[in-house]
């Protein structure tokens, strides 16, 4: 007699971490560009669709549950000390895949026992929206073990009749999210990045289409940019506002991962995966001695401000 298959809300919880932990995972350590979206949701679609394609779905569904796990922890443990390296997000796709192809497994094995269509469909995808979010605050208030454990927990409920395919799973994602620190924000010098560093960052990273969008988490408004509020000038001098929003979001960017530099520092330089390279393939800066990036580091390692 065939096992009962697990809840379809239970299995979207699961599928929606999954794929926002992966989206989040890729998004922090190589790119949070606009690719990178396309990717998470082209490679899912394509496990998707495969699974559809499953002939024993109710036989297969405990493997494809168990290979997403173990595709999500390989993803993890390769990206999980890096931020914004010089490296493709699409060698990540057969991962995405992996992960993706529990979603149509499922539904084929729940319609192929009987179960009505558009229940199924409607339960998974309310699960999926709640994993979503799920996955959304616990990377904002946990962190990244969050969006380690939190998939462990509902994989292993999935997966529980078959008990020697979740310890396996459950064995690669705690080494995955092992020794992972509390960590502290930086806070340098306040005045001297009104002063200095500011200025710096509206001339060379604040367009429109860059850090001059507040949907970007390096957000600096400023005179000649995007403006908090409505001044009588997009000139005029910036505001207390204004300079400390984008002191409170540069320091966020201070933060490193291992022995990478911190973003802030790492991403605009000549080896970083940074999406802001213009019509000739240039970076913002170029030089690593570029008196730009030089100013940034001064003000983050608090060594004295380098000649103009």
């Amino acid at each position: 007699m065939p096992r009962a298959l697990p809840s379809a809300f239970l299995v979207g919880v699961h599928l929606g971490l999954l794929q926002a932990g992966l989206l989040l995972t890729l998004s922090r350590a190589l790119s949070a560009a606009h690719t990178t979206y396309a990717l998470v949701l082209t490679a899912w679609l394509a496990g998707s669709a495969l699974g559809l394609w499953s002939r024993a779905p109710a036989r297969d569904l405990p493997r494809a549950l168990g290979l997403g796990l173990v595709a999500y922890a390989v993803a993890a443990l390769a990206l999980g000390r890096v931020d914004f390296v010089a490296a493709s997000p699409w060698w990540f796709a057969p991962a995405v895949a992996a992960a993706g192809l529990a979603s149509g497994t499922y539904f084929a094995a729940a319609v192929a026992g009987g179960a009505a269509t558009a229940r199924v469909f409607a339960r998974e995808t309310w699960g999926f929206l709640a994993g979503t979010l799920l996955a959304a605050a616990g990377y904002a208030f946990l962190g990244r073990p969050a969006l380690l454990y939190m998939p462990l927990v509902t994989g292993v409920f999935a997966l529980v009749g078959r008990p020697r395919a979740a310890v396996a799973a459950a064995a690669l994602l705690l080494v995955a999210g092992c020794d992972d620190p509390v960590r502290v924000v930086p806070a340098p010098d306040r005045a001297r990045f009104g002063a200095e560093v500011y200025p710096v960052l509206l001339r060379d990273c604040s367009f429109p289409a860059c850090h001059g969008d507040p949907r970007r988490p390096l957000f600096v408004p400023g005179p000649g940019r995007t403006r908090l509020g409505e001044p009588e000038s997009p000139l005029d001098a910036p505001t207390r506002a204004e300079v400390d929003l984008a002191y409170d979001r540069a320091r966020a960017w201070l933060l490193a991962e291992g022995d990478e530099p911190p973003p802030l520092l790492h991403k605009p330089g000549p080896r970083a995966a940074h999406e802001g390279r213009d019509e000739h393939g240039r970076n913002v800066y170029e030089d690593p001695d570029a008196p730009g990036l030089a100013v940034l580091t001064a003000w983050a390692e608090g060594a004295e401000s380098p000649a103009p």
